[in-house]
């Protein structure tokens, strides 16, 4: 059902919550209307990769039941899935063939043939247990003509490019599918990362253009993906996220687990304040617990400054530190925290807002969303008017290595 009438459906499946979605788009142009939406607590996970897949493809199992109770007569038979995790990396390579053609005009086979020499060189450099999810040619060389994009018919004789391939380790990725496809899914239709379905939903062509990073904190992993010429530029997932937050308030404050999440949520923005003083919060009708706020700053402060410490080196590995003309855009259950754009704008030293997912009735502003919104917009193909995402087959990808698991 991931196409049937324009009908998609799709699983985010996090550390924190496991969720799904089905939506359908009627006519083109139209925002996106959501025929059902689901989701379960989390388990089985840590730090979005899949540890327990019997324990996962039950909790998936639950959200399929009650997205099929939804959307009735219609059931739901291929879905569009993110992966996450810090095995999610970026690596570059560079490819150069000669042009085949008697004229020396570069063909699409020749295009084709330089970026699988990339891939072939870019795997060289990965171990046994890494493979390649999908490349992206950032640009095309032909003669030492460097920044091209379109190259088919241009006259030369050596046809190049610079090419950036997201990999994964193959085992976490076989037990994701495997805990999807045990859940009663017939088809996984694409395995998309994380952050690159929150950027489909979020970001503009414009934004890619010039230059800007979404950053996506989850329960225990932060995604960040970067663009410049609206060609992904850098992809990464740090192994620390908003989950990590509540745990360190929690062992400062010496509270339940929920009652710190509680407090980050009602306090939160004190975190980027100095307000010492007590404050107290309601467990039941019978009982409060009094907590002092400066425990609560330093704990929830100093998690934070790791996050973006961490964004802030993975931009300077690519010479983005504080360079990126359209800023940054923050995503996911993390960035509700109160106060968390003025603090990274003065940690990144770059423009910082809340990203707004485009083309959804009602679901503008939950950021908890973007995954599943982006994994729904690939499901339409609409991509921010990018279409360099997502081509190159992570669906002919899971039809070919996991074809044991697929009738």
């Amino acid at each position: 059902m991931a196409r049937t009438h324009n009908i998609v459906s799709a699983l985010d499946i996090g550390s924190g919550y496991i969720k799904g979605m089905v939506a359908q788009r009627k006519r083109e142009g139209e925002k996106v209307a959501v025929l059902s939406i689901a989701s379960v607590l989390s388990d089985g996970m840590k730090r979005g990769v899949v540890i327990d897949a019997d324990v996962v493809s039950d909790k998936i199992n639950h959200v399929l039941t009650k997205l099929n109770n939804e959307v009735r007569p219609h059931r739901i038979k291929d879905v569009f899935i993110n992966i996450g995790g810090a095995h999610i990396i970026s690596e570059h390579g560079h490819g150069a063939v000669a042009i085949s053609r008697a004229d020396q005009r570069v063909s699409p086979d020749d295009m084709d043939r330089v970026t699988e020499e990339a891939k072939t060189n870019i795997l060289a450099n990965l171990t046994s247990n890494q493979e390649i999810l999908d490349t992206f040619p950032k640009e095309f060389i032909v003669d030492s003509e460097a920044g091209l994009k379109d190259v088919v018919g241009m006259k030369g004789i050596k046809l190049e490019v610079n090419a950036l391939a997201v990999c994964a380790f193959s085992p976490y990725l076989n037990k994701l599918v495997e805990a999807v496809m045990a859940a009663g899914v017939e088809r996984i239709a694409e395995v998309i990362p994380s952050p690159l379905a929150s950027a489909r939903a979020l970001l503009t062509p414009q934004q890619k253009e010039l230059g800007t990073a979404l950053i996506d904190i989850g329960a225990e992993t932060t995604g960040l993906a970067v663009f410049e010429d609206r060609n992904l530029i850098h992809l990464a997932v740090l192994p620390v996220g908003s989950a990590h937050i509540t745990r360190d308030i929690a062992i400062a404050l010496q509270a339940d687990i929920n009652v710190a999440e509680e407090i980050k949520s009602k306090f939160g923005s004190y975190i980027f304040q100095n307000k010492t003083k007590k404050e107290k919060i309601s467990i039941n009708k019978e009982e409060e617990f009094v907590f002092d706020t400066k425990k609560m700053i330093k704990a929830g402060r100093a998690r934070v400054t790791e996050i973006f410490d961490l964004i802030n080196k993975e931009l300077k590995k690519i010479g983005k530190q504080k360079a990126l003309p359209a800023g940054v855009i923050l995503a996911g259950g993390g960035a509700k925290l109160p106060g968390i754009v003025n603090f990274a704008k003065s940690e990144l030293e770059l423009p910082v807002r809340k990203g707004v997912i485009k083309n959804f009735f009602g679901l503008e502003e939950n950021l908890s969303y973007s995954v599943l919104c982006g994994l729904i917009l690939s499901g339409l193909g609409e991509g921010g008017g990018d279409n360099s995402f997502f081509s190159n087959g992570f669906g002919s990808k899971i039809k070919k290595l996991f074809r044991v698991f697929i009738p």
